[in-house]
């Protein structure tokens, strides 16, 4: 979201300096203008024909309000939102929950609460500089923080007070996937779990990745022998459209969403580059997962050691969930897309990205198998 917020404003072709120079500017904007940032994004949420659009699908995902504002820009930057009302030509789609279940599983939460709460404290990890300063003020207030009322992405309450708990409660209802790692003393992390939830996700996904492998392997094929089953594809598709539907009825779990890839996309942007609280780390590095890796041994708590498959197949499980969610593959003429090699990328590049990192992440080789699975699956 975030990510998407930087740099939608920028050329086609930007450089890379401009990158972090708008990165560093959304980085470094006072909590305030974050909070409403966020408030414009809900407001102008993709919204096409509402009557016509199902309440919870991607193009109608909720009907509550955000606040309404103008956010103040730089005369030196690009501004980093929409500040017009929405139209049908203004709209945006955030990333779906999977991203910001994957990205989380990095360990990225916990290892930056702990960066906070040293520089908070004392000088163990340094002195930030002045950007830096900006951005550890945003993050306190808006991310290890829950007493803001009325924004849109203010969950917490009397009746559940963690903000960790909450996400890991949207998430075992939407996939029945739990995050690979606990609380920082290695028990088990408690949060209230649904008893309605998609059970059967993981199995169905990977049987669906399977059968997309199956076509990549035979696309060029002419021999009568082609295994591809075009009709098993998008019946798996509409098997995951009612799973992830059924929980999203009447726009439930739409805010859970909202906040969960708000949050981790805000850490994801802080290490695309070396951006000022990187440099305050000293933890410039090559890659974002070498950036976090810096930064989780500075404060002495690991990263996940697959922490780059979890940040390359977010994107793109994303766009594929939200492709699922609007029914594009129930229609069995529409799955060669899945299989089908293009210039440019598209649906097939997502899904050879997306079989490859799953299996590095969940050890489920789904090219060679169908994989059975528990009801409750920790990647």
């Amino acid at each position: 979201m975030f990510r998407q917020l930087a740099f939608q404003k920028l050329p086609a072709s930007p450089t890379q300096a401009d990158k972090e120079r708008v990165a560093t500017d959304l980085l470094s904007r006072h909590p305030f203008e974050i909070a409403m940032a966020l408030e414009t994004v809900w407001n102008h949420r993709f919204v096409l024909n509402p009557p016509a659009s199902e309440l919870g699908s991607p193009a109608n995902r909720s009907i509550l309000d955000g606040l309404e504002f103008s956010l103040p820009t730089r005369s030196d930057v690009q501004p980093i939102t929409r500040v017009s009302p929405p139209t049908t030509n203004i709209f945006f789609r955030w990333d779906h929950l999977i991203y910001a279940f994957m990205i989380e599983n990095t360990r990225v939460y916990e290892i930056f609460r702990r960066v906070v709460h040293e520089l908070v404290h004392g000088e163990k990890l340094g002195t930030p500089l002045p950007d830096a300063v900006a951005w550890l003020r945003t993050t306190e207030e808006l991310f290890y923080d829950d007493t803001a009322p009325f924004r849109i992405n203010n969950l917490a309450s009397h009746i559940r007070p963690d903000l960790r708990a909450i996400r890991r409660n949207a998430y075992q209802r939407m996939f029945s996937m739990d995050l690979n790692h606990g609380a920082d003393d290695g028990k088990p992390y408690p949060y209230v779990r649904a008893e309605a939830a998609n059970t059967e996700f993981v199995s169905t996904l990977e049987e669906l990745l399977r059968e997309v492998w199956i076509g990549m392997t035979y696309v060029t094929a002419t021999s009568s022998s082609n295994p591809t089953d075009d009709s098993k594809i998008s019946e798996l598709a509409e098997k995951l459209y009612g799973m992830l539907r059924s929980r999203r009825q009447n726009g439930n779990l739409s805010r859970e969403e909202f906040d969960a890839v708000a949050t981790m996309s805000w850490f994801h942007l802080a290490l695309e580059y070396d951006s000022p609280i990187v440099h305050s780390l000293r933890a410039e590095a090559n890659g974002v997962e070498q950036r976090l890796f810096k930064i989780a041994e500075r404060v002495a708590l690991p990263a996940h050691g697959l922490a780059k498959n979890f940040f390359d197949i977010a994107d793109p499980l994303s766009r594929f969930l939200i492709q699922i969610e609007t029914g594009t593959y129930t229609n069995a003429a529409n799955a060669p897309a899945l299989y089908t090699r293009v210039a440019g990328g598209g649906p097939e590049a997502d899904l050879r990205t997306i079989i490859t990192h799953w299996t590095a992440i969940t050890g489920h080789d789904v090219k060679a198998r169908k994989v059975s699975t528990t009801s409750m699956v920790t990647v």
